[in-house]
């Protein structure tokens, strides 16, 4: 499913066997899981049969790419590369796309936790709280793959907290200036910036031509999109925004994405697409509306555009919160208590508030001045400097 993004990079490129993501969203067992996601007690009943069938391939492919590697390049709550690091004596880095690190200053950017604060403590402990989960919830299906594939025994808790903080530094691709850094991060901890595609000059091929025809048109659209979020009723939640596009008097660019909205709402006034170059789109639109991915949000805020999230599950929360915390967009709108009403009122608020379009413009010209690979690339030869190994590791796997 990945490949494509890996063509022309110079990095080799190892597929995993199995379903892929959106065969796992989309399968009778991934609904029911992601129906019941802002609850623990539910998921521990579902993910085991979710991830069972296909672990053992995350596990052999993992393995078979880390043989002969210096180093290990991950999100820590991927636990596969995880154990396979650990198995192998790899040093690790911690590659944080969402936030990760334990701090006061904000919980831990998961489904079941939608607040935008839980107090320092509350905080710091949801940290934790969400690694001793996970292994809870995943270890029936995780252990007998890990005797089979690594020959290991079954971790315990403490042992799973133990791997989870082993590292020899963390890089967090996220714009200091979208999240500055919490002065309670260990000092292993580097905030780079986003890390783009194409880097920091990537091109986007050119926008199909009735969406170019729609853009003139008229005033600028806003651009609503779902991404792969999960929808019981896909053509109520259309029904929803068109109306609530209508009421604030705005034109809609209204992406289908996995949830298939916009059947039969193509108008004067909304225009319905499918997967489509946002980088080209974005310098076109009045506002960007999402469902608060880390990736959508960046490149909204990239463009100068104000933003309104409508969160449903993972990171998503995390990021609503932080829009509205910078002032570039109201405060998110839940998909479960999406009402044409509550949109209409926000998308309002975002077309017409002054401010927020003054702190996302504000924050696109210092997002700008940043060039997280570069950062990156600069924090890993400081890990690697000052490590027991002193050169730069010849082969990572990320």
């Amino acid at each position: 499913m990945f490949a494509g993004l890996a063509e022309g990079t110079g990095q080799e490129f190892e597929g995993t066997p199995g379903r892929s993501v959106r065969d796992l969203v989309e399968s009778e067992e991934g609904q029911a899981l992601l129906r019941h996601v802002r609850n623990p007690l539910a998921i521990g009943r579902r993910l085991n049969a979710l991830i069972a069938p296909d672990l053992e391939h995350y596990y052999e492919t993992t393995l078979a790419a880390a043989e002969g590697a210096d180093a290990m390049l991950c999100f820590p709550a991927t636990f596969p590369a995880l154990d396979v690091a650990t198995a192998l004596g790899l040093p690790v880095v911690q590659v944080h796309h969402v936030p990760a690190v334990p701090t006061a200053t904000a919980p831990a950017p998961v489904s079941y936790v939608g607040a935008r604060t839980l107090g320092p403590l509350g905080n710091r402990l949801s940290y934790t709280a969400d690694v001793l989960m996970t292994w809870r919830l995943t270890r029936d299906a995780v252990d007998g793959v890990r005797r089979r594939v690594l020959g290991r025994a079954p971790r315990t808790a403490r042992q799973t907290l133990t791997q989870w903080r082993r590292r020899v530094g963390a890089l967090v691709g996220v714009s200091p200036s979208v999240l500055p850094r919490p002065s309670d991060w260990p000092g292993d901890v580097v905030t780079c910036g986003f890390w783009w595609p194409g880097g920091v000059n990537d091109q986007a091929p050119p926008l199909d031509a009735e969406t170019l025809r729609f853009l003139d048109a008229g005033p600028a659209p806003v651009f609503l999109g779902l991404g792969s979020t999960p929808l019981d009723d896909p053509a109520a939640v259309t029904e929803i925004v068109t109306g609530a596009a209508r009421d604030a008097g705005v034109r809609l660019v209204l992406q289908r994405g996995w949830a298939g909205l916009g059947a039969g709402a193509e108008s004067e006034t909304v225009h319905v697409v499918g997967d489509l170059p946002y980088t080209a789109l974005f310098d076109h639109v009045a506002a960007v509306v999402h469902h608060g991915g880390a990736g959508t949000m960046a490149l909204g805020l990239r463009h100068g555009k104000p933003t309104l999230a409508l969160p449903a599950l993972a990171d998503q929360f995390f990021w609503g919160h932080r829009v509205k915390s910078l002032e570039a967009g109201p405060a998110p709108l839940p998909v479960k208590r999406l009402s044409r009403a509550a949109l209409a009122e926000r998308l309002t608020a975002l077309t017409t508030t002054t401010r927020y379009a003054e702190r996302a413009r504000a924050l696109a010209e210092a997002m700008r001045q940043e060039d997280g690979e570069a950062a990156a690339a600069a924090a890993l030869e400081r890990f690697f400097g000052s490590h027991s190994r002193p050169q730069i590791p010849r082969s990572m796997v990320v």
